[in-house]
């Protein structure tokens, strides 16, 4: 079966980066500091810990996610990708995030304990099913989003982005 054609869209381009650099500097430093400030709350504060576990959600989920077929089965948060997940562990873990080995470990334990991830077999780490789905996390998905659109909102109307049209 042929992969499905992707629709041409607008996309986002820059206007002139050498005019506008402060202006996107200040627009993302706004914004990564609301997600990292979201993203602590959900981790009891520990940022690294908020960053282990989303490398560990990029990672047993990636391959999926490059499938056009499984990306479109997937794509919505609500469905829970399950025993789909690729296992990971702490040194594919050490290498995502560039903390150390013995770090990503002590992290993962944590993660187990509170139950976002679950050890399958000795180094084969996913995580737990269904967790996605609980409200902590989407209303961090929700702000995520929010917070996304007004970063891409304010690049648009600082003239730090356009919007080109479909070619």
């Amino acid at each position: 079966m042929p992969a499905p054609v992707r629709k041409k869209r607008f996309r986002l381009a820059h206007k002139d980066h050498d005019a506008t650099s402060r202006l996107f500097a200040m627009a993302f430093g706004r914004y990564f500091q609301r997600v990292c400030r979201l993203q602590r709350e959900l981790s009891q504060g520990d940022i690294d810990l908020a960053i282990i576990a989303g490398a560990a959600g990029i990672v047993v989920t990636d391959a999926l996610m490059r499938d056009a077929t499984q990306r479109r089965d997937f794509a919505d948060i609500r469905t829970i990708v399950g025993e789909r997940q690729r296992g990971c562990n702490a040194l594919s873990l050490a290498e995502a995030t560039g903390l150390p080995r013995e770090t990503v470990r002590r992290k993962m334990k944590q993660l187990v304990e509170m139950g976002i991830l679950v050890r399958r077999s000795t180094r084969d780490y996913v995580w737990q099913p269904g967790v996605l789905q609980s409200p902590p996390y989407q209303r961090l998905f929700e702000e995520l989003s929010a917070e996304t659109l007004r970063l891409l909102n304010t690049c648009l109307e600082d003239g730090i982005y356009d919007l080109d049209p479909p070619a």
